[in-house]
């Protein structure tokens, strides 16, 4: 989970010949494994608190938090729901609620628990941030930016919430404002990895090519995540394609498949770049791969047809191109 709620210390009744486990024990314990990441044993300790004391909403809503980091979300849901039945006040539940329905899809019901949560706590910053990261994954760019905007408001500091803000202006197309928010990301962590490959793709759409690879490369130095890290370098091929640079490119395609044999992006950019190069053999195993990846990639069939029809087969590039058109009759 983004947040996590941690309880007072525990209180250890001793007596002369005898001691007695609480449920602040078990929770307190809980609250260690969680930190070290063993949510079963978390969640086991939790549980025992729950059974010592059914009426404390802190043991449900912390094992909420451990089946939400285990990507079990209906499970946490009913937790965090008896969590606010016991104590309806508490922001925090409302949030993390809205956080996992907001995974599950459901975003009418996330809206709600977002915005319950701001009117119980309209100080606090993070329900904002995360009910713009819910308009941002469903397409509504203002609002997020305006939920963005009140978190920065409310915590000046936060290089979240100016990354996000960025994130939405550069998918509206406001790029000078977007470079603008990255800047400020940046300045309030110079390793931020993510606002640096934010703001290089921004500037590869302003065609700025230098800055682009600037800062992708920074992106790169900086982040050891394998799925951050092979997206930066697809970006960073596209840039230096899209600069002329066709050795960098192909070189940078081929380190993302490196990291990851199964990212079809990197084998349909690879693809793309080795038709533009005539070498037919070398795209169509790419086209190949993207298809075994993804086997409703229009695109890829597309590119495989055309391909096909360069190197002299016009009956297979066709019957490719036809399966792309069925697959997505909108394809180019």
């Amino acid at each position: 989970m983004r947040f996590f709620r941690f309880l007072p210390l525990f209180v250890l009744f001793c007596g002369a010949a005898w001691s007695q486990t609480t449920a602040s024990d078990f929770i307190k314990r809980g609250n260690d494994y969680y930190k070290k990441g063993d949510y079963d044993l978390a969640i086991k300790d939790y549980t025992q608190a729950i059974r010592l004391d059914p009426s404390e909403a802190a043991g449900y809503y912390n094992r909420g938090n451990c089946f939400a980091a285990k990507k079990d979300y209906d499970t946490a849901i009913q937790d965090y729901t008896e969590a606010i039945r016991l104590k309806p006040a508490d922001p925090d539940a409302f949030k993390e609620r809205g956080n996992a329905y907001d995974v599950k899809h459901q975003f009418d019901k996330a809206m709600s628990d977002y915005s319950e949560s701001i009117r119980l706590n309209p100080s606090g910053p993070s329900a904002y941030r995360e009910r713009a990261v819910a308009y941002r994954n469903h397409g509504d760019y203002d609002k997020a930016i305006q939920d963005d905007t009140q978190a920065i408001q409310l915590d000046p500091k936060s290089k979240i919430a100016f990354k996000d803000r960025a994130d939405c202006y550069k998918a509206k197309g406001d790029y000078d404002r977007a470079i603008a928010d990255y800047a400020d990301a940046i300045r309030l962590d110079p390793a931020f990895a993510k606002a640096y490959s934010g703001r290089g793709v921004t500037y590869y759409n302003k065609k700025d090519y230098d800055h682009s690879i600037q800062d992708l490369t920074e992106a790169l130095r900086l982040d050891t995540n394998v799925a951050d890290s092979k997206e930066s370098l697809v970006n960073r091929g596209n840039t230096y394609d899209d600069k002329g640079d066709r050795d960098h490119a192909l070189e940078d395609y081929t380190q993302a498949i490196r990291l990851d044999p199964d990212y079809a992006s990197a084998h349909m950019e690879r693809g793309i770049l080795y038709k533009r190069l005539k070498k037919y053999d070398e795209a169509i195993l790419d086209f190949n791969e993207a298809i075994r990846i993804q086997p409703d990639n229009a695109r890829a069939y597309l590119m495989r047809g055309r391909t096909k029809i360069e190197k002299g087969d016009q009956a297979a590039g066709d019957a490719d191109i036809a399966r792309a058109r069925q697959i997505n009759p909108a394809v180019k």
